[in-house]
């Protein structure tokens, strides 16, 4: 019984003294906070995002100690005792209630200079400029540090935008309602959820390397999580052995509601539409689809199809589908998907899919479309040439070779002067052995 009852004391007892380790050693507590969360979030860039099968060790030490020394040293200098000496009203400010935060005029006046000087002067004069020295110094063979100032100056604009749209809010939240000496705990924790969504969104993303490595909101970063989440290829749809497959092609004069009857009359003919697309292309409009139809209505479908009144003025074409003998496929392994955007040219679908089936890469799927913009500077009219491919392959390719594939569609990029390439991979996850 005697046991049964110190424990929980002692228990209680040893919690209540860790609950009061960051608020009796701040300085510390931000340090090693900030040191170990910049270490997890490089582990998780480069295990989910980059996918690396081995962990470098020493560009995460590299991080770790920018997130030691920087972000929890630098920075809890200038949020605690450079603010606290500058604006003496942060500390009381941040602890009174909601009510009467909105009484104090002068609390608030402060706590928004705090966020200005912050988001305004610290970050675009020193957080920033340490940020691409560390990563120019991690990620290059031979750093650059005047390139890498330049790279910064160029970017500087987007970054400072996207930095604005998570971190106003974000750091107005920390300065108004956290303790002193939680400001840096509560950016550091801001900091590792950001990473934490860049992981999930952009798992996989091999072309981004460089950019996504840190974690920090750039614009970079920003245009990646604001691109979406986007689900990853690697298991190729198969048709279903148990129906009939054919695939539809039909052109004629554009007119509204042509979509709708089209569709309507494959359903009536007891068809099911999977893949499909549909656009207009001048004056006509085309449509190729994939119906699925019970195999004794197969030749019904077709017929019923022909003698529809509401698309008699639409030129049919039908061709029957194989199935593939899936006991001798091999399974996938990999699967990627890229995307390409650049000003019109000739070749350029060309260009990259050789470069995919030269890696031993299989496309499964690709599509092209061209969007219209206007040209920075002139304001001219100019056509883009966006290339969406999903690709397969049956080895698994292991870094050197995913390194290998993303530098030559750089070479590519390059050459054709394309705006973007982004490549996303997904593994396929082992399978576990049954005894």
């Amino acid at each position: 019984m005697v046991v049964s009852t110190v424990a929980p004391v002692v228990a209680r007892t040893l919690f209540s003294r860790i609950k009061t380790i960051p608020m009796e050693y701040p300085f510390a507590f931000g340090v090693v906070f900030s040191g170990f969360k910049t270490s997890f979030s490089d582990l998780m860039v480069q295990k989910v995002v980059e996918q690396r099968e081995q962990v470098d060790w020493k560009r995460n030490a590299a991080f770790a100690a920018f997130g030691f020394f920087y972000l929890g040293g630098v920075q809890y200098a200038i949020y605690v005792p450079f603010f606290s000496r500058i604006f003496p009203t942060a500390k009381t400010f941040s602890a009174q209630p909601w009510r009467q935060k909105i009484k104090d005029f002068r609390g608030m006046f402060e706590c928004g200079a705090q966020v200005f000087i912050d988001q305004c002067i610290h970050h675009p004069l020193m957080y920033f400029p340490a940020f691409y020295i560390t990563k120019e110094l991690v990620m290059r063979e031979k750093p650059d540090i005047m390139a890498c100032l330049r790279e910064y100056q160029g970017n500087m604009n987007e970054d400072l935008q996207a930095l604005w749209k998570i971190w106003v809010p974000a750091t107005l939240f920390n300065f108004a309602f956290m303790p002193m000496w939680a400001r840096i705990p509560v950016a550091a924790t801001t900091s590792l959820v950001w990473t934490m969504i860049l992981s999930t969104m952009r798992g996989g993303d091999v072309a981004h390397r460089d950019d996504l490595a840190g974690g920090a909101v750039t614009g970079a970063t920003l245009h990646m999580v604001e691109a979406g989440f986007g689900t990853l290829f690697i298991e190729p749809v198969e048709l279903d052995a148990d129906k009939a497959h054919v695939m539809i092609t039909a052109a004629g004069v554009d007119q509204p509601g042509l979509v709708a009857e089209f569709t309507r009359a494959v359903a009536n003919a007891e068809g099911s539409i999977t893949h499909s697309r549909m656009v207009r292309l001048g004056n006509d409009f085309i449509i190729t689809l994939h119906a699925a139809v019970p195999p004794e209505k197969y030749k019904t479908f077709i017929s019923k199809l022909r003698k529809q009144k509401e698309i008699k003025s639409l030129n049919l074409q039908f061709q029957m589908l194989q199935h593939r003998d899936m006991s001798k496929m091999i399974p996938p392994q990999l699967g990627i998907r890229l995307r390409a955007v650049g000003e019109d040219k000739p070749g350029m679908l060309a260009s990259i899919s050789e470069t995919l089936v030269s890696k031993g890469l299989s496309i499964e799927t690709v599509s092209t479309n061209l969007q219209l913009h206007s040209r920075k500077g002139d304001g001219r009219p100019r056509h883009d040439f966006v290339i969406e491919a999903d690709c397969v392959a049956t080895r698994p390719l292991d870094q050197e070779h995913l390194e290998s594939l993303v530098e030559d569609l750089n070479h590519l990029k390059q050459e054709l002067q394309l705006d973007s390439v982004d490549v996303r991979v997904q593994r396929r996850a082992p399978q576990r052995q049954t005894t």
